[in-house]
């Protein structure tokens, strides 16, 4: 009998945003600093494929996430959240009111 696979879910992409700029600024530092994602597991601890989802921006990253991807990238936390601001990606996310 033949195993039918599991179907897998496509995964948003998103083209900007909070998320896509955080994994841009992660992704830019970390290649400026000769770093493989499995070198950035190493310091901080943090699953490799999470690594690849926080950087493509499919994941959101948690207070405790930005600190340790600071600390593994040698940034201070806020030069981290700065940079992403700054990014042509991010877009500052709506609130309840549409506004």
């Amino acid at each position: 009998m033949l195993c039918e696979m599991a179907k897998r879910r496509k995964q948003f992409q998103p083209r900007s945003g909070v998320e896509k700029a955080f994994g841009e600024v992660m992704r830019t530092t970390r290649e400026e600093l000769g770093m493989s994602q499995m070198g950035l597991h190493v310091r901080t601890g943090l699953d490799r494929t999470f690594i690849s989802d926080l950087e493509r921006g499919v994941q959101c990253p948690s207070l405790r996430t930005i600190f340790r991807v600071a600390k593994g990238l040698n940034l201070t936390p806020n030069n981290l959240v700065r940079r992403t601001a700054e990014s042509p990606h991010f877009v500052f996310p709506a609130d309840e009111d549409g506004a």
